[in-house]
């Protein structure tokens, strides 16, 4: 009897009941370890709401040798509800010069990207409004801020539509990153998450019609050194940020 009750199931099956609970108990406090820390990580707002005002401002209406003039034909996103879901403030502005270039310019924010809320870059405006993309490139962007030779990370855009031929400039800043394309955007987002905190999210996009490219590109970077030039800190830091 005795040898039986040593080999029974019942005995066989505590030592292994033993472990199974303990691996239960190791996996539930790893679990909840885990909990605790992506409470604790849970990212925080880092950037200030802006008023309208406060955003607008930022920006002059004239500066150097360029002036505001009272209309724009700035494509935006096709939808206007889509447009108010994915910026807090959107600015447009067309501005022209002595020698008669005229720079469509549009500063598009938010202080907080989410995952649902993200810049919309330009290519998908301009296919979506009937043009056809025939260039979209990488293009680092020097200018000058506060004295200081920048680099911003840009990208090129030629949109056509009939005999319109737009050349487009444009950068996104998210927190200090500033992403080239829609994944490095998307990993720009990540990372600020990591770090404890919702990253601010720019676009900056200004374009030329125009059908020489090279010109186009000269004209948006001297307008873009411009305004740098005759702005303050605060502008510089949102448009340029740590470029």
């Amino acid at each position: 009897m005795a040898t039986d009750d040593m080999n029974s199931p019942t005995t066989e099956n505590r030592p292994g009941r033993r472990t199974l609970s303990r691996r239960h108990l190791l996996m539930g406090g790893a679990l909840l370890a885990v909990s605790g820390l992506a409470v604790a990580r849970e990212p925080e707002q880092r950037y200030r709401d802006l008023t309208d005002e406060q955003f607008e401002a930022l920006f002059p209406k004239a500066f150097g040798d360029w002036r505001t003039l009272p209309v724009s034909e700035l494509v935006l996103p096709p939808e206007s509800e889509l447009a108010d879901r994915l910026y807090q403030h959107i600015l447009t502005r067309t501005y022209v010069n002595s020698k008669g270039v005229g720079v469509m310019f549009l500063a598009a924010y938010n202080s907080m990207q989410l995952n649902n809320v993200q810049l919309h870059r330009p290519e998908i405006c301009y296919y979506a409004g009937g043009f056809s993309i025939d260039r979209s490139e990488p293009r680092d962007l020097p200018v000058k801020a506060a004295g200081r030779d920048v680099i911003i990370p840009a990208r090129s855009v030629t949109a056509v539509l009939g005999s319109r031929n737009e050349n487009i400039l444009y950068w996104t800043r998210i927190g200090s990153d500033f992403p080239q394309s829609w994944l490095t955007q998307r990993i720009a987002m990540t990372k600020a998450n990591i770090e404890g905190y919702l990253a601010d999210g720019l676009l900056v996009r200004m374009s030329v019609i125009d059908k020489d490219y090279e010109k186009s590109q000269r004209d948006m970077q001297g307008f873009i050194t411009d305004m740098l030039a005759h702005s303050g800190e605060a502008t510089r830091n949102m448009v340029a940020g740590q470029a």
